[in-house]
């Protein structure tokens, strides 16, 4: 399927850019109280994706990378244990993978008691969302999912400093993005390596009045409710 068409039909709606959140490490431990900002959600998003933490391909030209970090609660300080972090982006060749039992460049794994989670995959790059369109590059990013019971999900996405397209991203150069535009280092085997640590909000309940206008019997094709 291709972009513009995925695009075009998909009923799946963006997630507006929240308050600015930080997280610092003060020499002996992570510390902040403020949320990991989010970002859109996409049209690219595909529920089901394989519990994995290596998502490259044995004949893929584009740059391993490692992308880990660390899940906690809104304190800032305790790690979250069995979060579900999932994690999906483009190919080397500016593709999603919407549709193949493949998942390639998708997956989810559980956070354990320390709310580590880690990803082997490749560099994702540049893509322009609308072939006709040159102003709808949008930069190389990776898009992530955290759910946790009974708080609100996480979605967001991940940036890398330097990259093109960036500053004339609406998502990216968001003022609220700047702690999610990171660097892009070498760890000890010699490989691309990106850290990323987030901290969830708090459950944000629904109120009465809205809960009021959705609920009920709704149609959803060939006489079913």
């Amino acid at each position: 399927m291709q972009r513009r068409t995925f695009i075009k039909n998909s009923t799946l709606t963006v997630i507006s850019v929240s308050a600015f959140g930080a997280l610092n490490w003060n020499g002996k431990n992570f510390e902040g109280d403020t949320p990991t900002t989010t970002d859109i959600l996409g049209p690219f998003y595909r529920p089901g994706s394989p519990l994995r933490t290596n998502l490259r391909l044995s004949n893929s030209m584009g740059t391993p990378i490692v992308l880990k970090g660390y899940i906690f609660k809104e304190d800032g300080k305790t790690p979250v244990n069995d979060a579900l972090v999932e994690i999906w982006h483009c190919d080397e060749n500016e593709v999603y993978d919407n549709v193949s039992d493949e998942y390639k460049y998708r997956g989810g794994q559980k956070t354990k008691a320390d709310g580590k989670y880690e990803f082997k995959s490749i560099l994702p790059v540049p893509y322009k969302a609308d072939p006709n369109d040159e102003s709808s590059w949008r930069p190389a990013h990776i898009h992530m999912r955290v759910s946790v019971p009974n708080q609100q999900d996480l979605i967001t996405q991940l940036y890398f400093k330097g990259g093109k397209y960036i500053e004339t991203d609406h998502w990216a150069s968001s003022p609220q993005a700047v702690n999610r535009i990171l660097n892009i280092s070498r760890n000890s085997l010699g490989e691309s390596e990106i850290n990323f640590n987030a901290i969830m909000s708090k459950e944000i309940p629904l109120d009465q009045k809205v809960y009021d206008k959705i609920t009920g019997l709704y149609d959803v094709g060939e006489g079913t409710v």
